[in-house]
């Protein structure tokens, strides 16, 4: 092989080890109208939205819509995350206003102060930190999350938060279970997944219930034994009071305040007698003491 063969070999070789670049993806502008006019909506997704003279009148509707519900729904806060160079992170205002996106982040986390707030941030990038994910769209999620549940508390901000990596986690074992090629990795990352998921279903009820205020369902059930039918009243007792019993005596369904109520417990705490040291009186004979005769007598 002469110089020249080796020289164009080179060159091929060389051509094939570039890589190359990565198609460029154009992104997607989603155009807010600032006010309710129809007419300044039309114009502006006209200007913005790509193909809007292909779009019937109902997919126009529809855009305009949704649009108009996504500017009254507000916009979450956005960060962005930077890493020093010692590898710590922290968090910046992505915005046009520092003040304005500070008040949100307040908001979100029901803050008063900068101490929750500091607080909250560093639990979020901690935890995708040690999942390899701390990056501003995951984080920018995780607040549009927390901030889309309009929590009511900082005590409903830190069960949001248990929400939102405990979701995550259990993401993360159902896509190890699908990856996993031994039964012993499947059998831990599914049990590890289901364990997630109860604990994730928990958390929601457990929302719920703070968000109801300890309301809770009381059920009486009377049995009518002249038809062995059981007649069912639920009744609502806000508050949780003791055991959701409502009163002293059950009354029957159906017919509250109207009939009698059943016997209950004696109010003044009478017992069952208990006998003396007297000896109970013998039973008399119900035929009295005569005498019975001999067979035969008259």
């Amino acid at each position: 092989m002469n110089r020249k063969n080796v020289a164009a070999k080179s060159r091929r070789r060389s051509k094939r080890m570039v890589p190359k670049a990565p198609p460029t993806t154009e992104g997607i502008v989603i155009p807010i109208p600032t006010s309710d006019s129809k007419a300044e909506a039309d114009r502006l997704f006209a200007e913005t939205v790509p193909g809007w003279e292909q779009l019937d009148n109902d997919e126009r509707a529809e855009i305009a819509e949704l649009a108009l519900a996504l500017r009254q729904r507000g916009s979450p806060p956005r960060v962005t995350v930077v890493r020093d160079g010692n590898g710590k992170f922290s968090i910046n205002m992505a915005g046009k206003s520092a003040t304005l996106d500070t008040l949100r982040l307040h908001n979100t986390f029901v803050a008063d102060s900068l101490d929750p707030v500091n607080t909250r941030a560093s639990e979020l990038i901690k935890y995708l930190d040690s999942v390899g994910g701390c990056t501003e769209t995951r984080y920018n999620a995780a607040l549009s999350f927390i901030d889309s549940m309009a929590p009511q508390s900082q005590a409903e901000v830190l069960l949001l938060i248990q929400m939102y990596v405990t979701h995550d986690a259990a993401i993360r074992a159902l896509s190890q279970l699908g990856q996993a090629e031994w039964v012993q990795n499947m059998q831990m990352f599914g049990n590890m997944a289901t364990k997630l998921l109860r604990t994730s279903q928990g958390q929601m009820e457990t929302l719920a219930r703070m968000r109801r205020g300890g309301e809770q369902v009381v059920r009486h059930i009377h049995v009518d034994n002249r038809g062995g039918q059981a007649v069912i009243a639920e009744n609502i007792n806000a508050g949780g009071r003791g055991n959701g019993k409502l009163d002293d005596q059950t009354h029957a369904a159906g017919s509250a305040g109207i009939s009698a109520a059943l016997l209950g417990a004696d109010a003044f705490g009478s017992g069952v007698p208990i006998p003396g040291g007297e000896r109970e009186a013998s039973m008399q004979d119900a035929r009295g003491k005569q005498q019975r005769r001999a067979e035969g007598e008259p």
